[in-house]
């Protein structure tokens, strides 16, 4: 009997005994916690998924993550997805998610249910996600913005269990949503063939389809309340010039991002954002939303610590009137119930790459008006362009894994890893997941098998047991964190930003409890300080540019280099022979008269050997020698293709055989940067070897590494040459067209 068989067998079972006694399971007093026991858990383990974890033993290797404390919740507060399945090996980012109810609720056409179910899997990027209460099962299509008023809309398929029984209308809910049709992409195949969207709703994909995927659709947001909230504080302050707006408003942002994410995480059990306007003072009067923001800011501050609350120049700042009911209407659209955005769902590394856009504007005033445009810096590359995760975690595997490899947690606390150009930190989460995860299963490995309750010996204190599962502790989170991360950006904003990403990955799994119980240990903080961690300055330019203008620049100009010196910024870790490895994208931008000053230039030319002689200067040339510099034991950029065979990068090819060994060069069968036809490669350097092969891979989009061919590197400025292998034609003419 196959697979399929075996489960219409099973189901059918379960639909004889619902109609049995359908009236009873149809009543009001049979709860969904009961038909969630009886029904929905039976039909999805029919379906092949290990419900009751009796195959997968191991609690963070488990495909189905059941929410089972909702049901004390009142039904109008935020909820967490009833069933959530995941497809190893990948237990982090959700395939589809199932919502239940009791029997008695008639779910078909309530856009409360369906809304739920949708803001789910939007949030998470699942196309596709069910609704069910057993009598009637429902395919939901999750590809676009959720919306109450049309929430309804979504349903595509809906079935009544008495359809289970019809083995061509059940084949279509197994070939969809059973373990063995997800394994073959069954939800990315049936995405594909669902009706393309019209008018308005026609944007940007995440799936094919046309549906605007969250982070189009959160940036556009956030673009639309940047814009506002600067006309308010410059209506409400006219001293504000256009760098003090930039900041007030990235600030007040990052705050309520925060905040939000706080509550949908139900680490702040109280609701914060859609109070505020409605708080009670001695005069019986609300202060106002803006006063209630800056002093719920100044409570939280106390608690939590780090960039995102400390004391700033907007504290001071007062809306009234017409500013303060906007700021009212942004913080309840933002906290609604129906507000499309879930931040307990959407992924950590998606807001990264929100941001990482977000910072290419900035506000500009005039006498006038008050504006965002683009940077000019961002306007001379041609956009933003953020690293896709997929790229981001090859590349820290290749370094940061392969360091950590078999070292114990003691061990690990002493190495350090950097990007010297973090933007939003999309590399550092990666290298903070990678870090995290390793210490998972470490620990995991070590007390999983055993009937140990309480952690041994050292181990006190950064790991704890709950629910069966290992946890690292937040104290130990917090530990990782402050000894292996380090950052720099030139961009103030960019760092405090990747301040509040690694912030937002410290607490993830967290809850209300576990920061309560760290805050109540001698009044501990539940951020860390990472002011000597992520830090401002220009990873290229020292204080030693003065003595090429005589000393004499203006103090403007100064803030504006702002140059760094990592001997001074970074002592300990330059002393102590540097840091152990440094991944990242480098800015990719032609260096001419025309988007460099002058004095900027000569002092490239000066102290940057890589870009002597060449006729095409890049900034990420000189990232690439700035890191042979720096000595890592290891790196990881990617960068484009040109590197591999322009006699332009000759010299810094010839620089980077004679310090390092190269492991890898990937190159790819697509562009990786969306709207960008520029050809990329990346490479992953180690310590010198006396000898050493590099292997020439091609990496796909959906991650499948092919090693292509093997070749030799010398120490000269001869290009790399991956062109022998028949299979690597194609690729080998595309990479050459795409060479600039």
């Amino acid at each position: 009997m196959t697979a399929f068989e075996q489960a219409f067998v099973t189901v059918q079972e379960l639909v004889t005994t619902f109609d049995n006694n359908y009236s009873h399971y149809m009543s009001s007093s049979y709860s969904e916690a009961d038909a969630r026991k009886d029904f929905i858990d039976k039909f999805f383990a029919a379906l092949g998924w290990d419900i009751n974890h009796d195959t997968q033993t191991n609690p963070y290797e488990q495909e189905v993550k059941i929410e089972r404390s909702q049901k004390q919740q009142n039904e109008s507060s935020r909820k967490r997805a009833d069933y959530a399945f995941f497809l190893a090996p990948n237990f982090k980012d959700e395939a589809f998610f199932v919502e239940a109810k009791k029997p008695s609720v008639l779910i078909e056409n309530n856009p409360q249910h369906y809304f739920q179910t949708m803001r789910y899997g939007w949030n998470a990027g699942c196309p596709v996600s069910a609704l069910t209460d057993f009598e009637e099962f429902v395919i939901i299509d999750c590809r676009s913005k959720p919306d109450i008023k049309f929430a309804l809309s979504g349903k595509h398929k809906s079935y009544r269990y008495t359809d289970y029984a019809d083995k061509e209308k059940f084949g279509e809910i197994y070939w969809l949503f059973s373990h063995e049709a997800v394994a073959g992409n069954s939800i990315k195949k049936y995405a594909e063939k669902l009706p393309r969207p019209k008018g308005k709703t026609t944007q940007k994909a995440l799936f094919k389809g046309g549906f605007q995927a969250i982070d189009e659709t959160f940036l556009e947001y956030m673009d639309g309340i940047r814009e506002s909230l600067a006309k308010a504080f410059k209506k409400s302050n006219d001293g504000l010039n256009s760098e003090q707006l930039t900041e007030a408003v990235h600030r007040t942002l990052d705050r309520l991002v925060f905040i939000r994410f706080l509550e949908d995480k139900f680490i702040e059990t109280d609701s914060h954002v859609n109070q505020w306007g409605s708080y009670s003072t001695p005069s019986g009067r609300s202060a106002g939303a803006w006063k209630d923001f800056v002093n719920d800011c100044r409570k939280l501050d106390v608690k939590y610590n780090g960039v995102v609350f400390k004391k700033h120049f907007i504290d001071e700042q007062n809306f009234a009137g017409a500013e303060d009911r906007l700021f009212t209407d942004i913080c309840q659209d933002m906290s609604s119930l129906h507000s499309p955005f879930d931040f307990n769902y959407i992924p950590i590394h998606i807001l990264g790459s929100i941001y990482e856009r977000f910072l290419g504007k900035v506000v500009r005033a005039t006498a006038k008006k008050v504006f965002v445009e683009e940077k000019p810096e961002v306007r001379k590359a041609g956009g933003v362009y953020y690293t896709p995760k997929y790229i981001v975690d090859y590349i820290v595997q290749s370094t940061v894994g392969k360091q950590i490899q078999g070292k114990t947690p003691r061990q690990i606390a002493g190495l350090r890893f950097a990007d010297i150009a973090c933007g939003s930190g999309s590399f550092l989460i990666g290298v903070y997941e990678c870090l995290l995860d390793y210490h998972v299963a470490y620990y995991q490995k070590k007390y999983g098998d055993t009937n140990i309750t309480v952690p041994q010996n050292g181990d006190v204190g950064l790991i704890a047991k709950s629910e069966g599962k290992w946890h690292l502790t937040l104290k130990l989170k917090q530990q990782i964190l402050l000894n292996n991360i380090y950052g720099v950006d030139i961009d103030y904003q960019a760092v405090e930003v990747t301040q509040l990403s690694l912030f937002l990955k410290l607490l993830e799994d967290e809850s209300y409890n576990t920061t309560q119980a760290l805050q109540g240990k001698l009044f501990s903080k539940v951020l860390p300080d990472l002011s000597k961690n992520i830090v401002c300055g220009n990873s290229l330019i020292g204080y030693d540019i003065e003595q090429l203008n005589g000393g004499l620049f203006q103090y403007d100009t100064l803030m504006q280099l702002n140059p760094m010196d990592y001997l001074s910024r970074f002592s300990d870790i330059m002393r102590s022979g540097g840091f152990d490895a440094i991944v990242g994208n480098p800015p990719y931008l032609k260096l001419t008269i025309s988007n460099q000053e002058k004095y900027v230039l000569d002092y490239y030319n000066l102290k940057y050997s890589s870009i002597s002689g060449g006729s095409s200067k890049n900034l990420f040339q000189l990232f690439m020698e700035k890191v042979i510099h720096l000595s890592p034991k290891c790196y990881s950029y990617i960068i484009p293709e040109a590197l591999l065979t322009s006699g332009s990068n000759g010299l810094i090819r010839k620089m980077t055989c004679e310090k390092y060994s190269i492991e890898s060069i990937v190159v790819f069968d697509h562009f990786v940067f969306a709207d960008a036809t520029i050809g990329t490669a990346i490479i992953v350097a180690s310590e010198k070897k006396k000898k050493s092969v590099t292997q020439i891979k091609k990496l796909s989009v959906d991650s499948a590494i092919q090693v292509v061919k093997n070749i030799a590197l010398n120490e000269t400025i001869e290009e790399w040459d991956a062109t022998s292998a028949d299979r690597n034609a194609v690729l080998i003419k595309k990479m050459k067209t795409n060479s600039t």
